[in-house]
């Protein structure tokens, strides 16, 4: 008797673990999708700043706000209860997902997101573009929302970044003290990209800063790098959100900032 007893107390003390290791792993499926709306938001806001010639500026919006009522309804809260994790519903009546832990998430104009939070998959724009074909820790080609190539290689140190329309950010992300460059041509005339900093990355070298005079107009600024501006290699993997940082030094408006609590780093998620 006392044997089926404790063979009794120890089931439940093995279901208790199973189901609380379920819990936590559907938590972090849901903080992965999260973070990889984040990063999609830093995308979108790049794009809608620095637009390619066939964007349009008010698609670029509209998809802007499909994100963040995206974010409000599965992300914001601080906890998912029964009916925001299978009930949650856009203002249009559209619902999130029938299950935010397992299974697909849905934009407001019903756009796929992401077939399966946290997991190995394609992740769309509410355009239909897919931001990733394949959204693993690295390797796979990055689309900005217009479907021009942002890298050929994610989360790969040494490979080439470049603007929605092109133009380069820098030949090698993922190492201090390499180059990158604005996207537009060199303020003195001569061949090439004016250039945000020759060894991004590192204390005390130097970084040209987007300063406008009273009239509007745009002229270049010296600083020295310092303190937030020191960035490890694996803070430079995250061009996005170095290019945001850069356009709130001159007060460049964008909306990724309201994807709170979060603004961090991609580069450890999805897990």
């Amino acid at each position: 008797m006392l044997n089926q007893k404790n063979l009794s107390i120890g089931a439940l003390v093995l279901i208790s673990i199973l189901s609380t290791a379920t819990a936590q792993a559907s938590s972090a499926a849901v903080s992965s999708s999260c973070a990889t709306l984040e990063f999609m938001a830093k995308m979108l806001a790049i794009n809608i700043l620095l637009p390619a010639n066939r964007d349009r500026q008010d698609d670029l919006v509209a998809m802007r706000n499909q994100m963040l009522a995206m974010n409000q309804m599965a992300c914001q809260p601080v906890l998912l209860t029964e009916n925001a994790r299978y009930e949650s519903k856009y203002e249009n009546g559209r619902r999130v997902s029938t299950d935010l832990y397992q299974n697909a998430w849905y934009f407001p104009n019903g756009q796929l997101f992401v077939a399966r939070p946290g997991r190995d998959t394609a992740v769309y724009y509410p355009n239909g573009q897919a931001m990733a074909f394949s959204w693993l820790r690295g390797g796979q080609t990055i689309y900005w929302a217009n479907g021009n190539p942002a890298t050929f290689s994610f989360r790969t140190i040494n490979e080439p970044w470049y603007y929605p329309d092109g133009h380069i950010v820098t030949y090698l992300a993922g190492r201090k003290g390499e180059r990158w460059f604005y996207p537009f041509a060199r303020l003195d005339g001569q061949i090439g990209q004016e250039m945000i900093s020759g060894s991004w990355g590192k204390y005390d070298e130097y970084v040209s800063l987007i300063q406008y005079t009273s009239g509007g107009i745009m002229y270049m600024k010296r600083e020295r790098i310092r303190d937030k501006l020191v960035l490890s290699d694996e803070e430079l993997l995250d061009v996005p959100g170095v290019l945001l940082m850069l356009t709130r030094l001159y007060q460049a408006p964008d909306e990724a900032r309201l994807f709170i609590p979060g603004d961090g780093s991609i580069t450890g998620s999805p897990w």
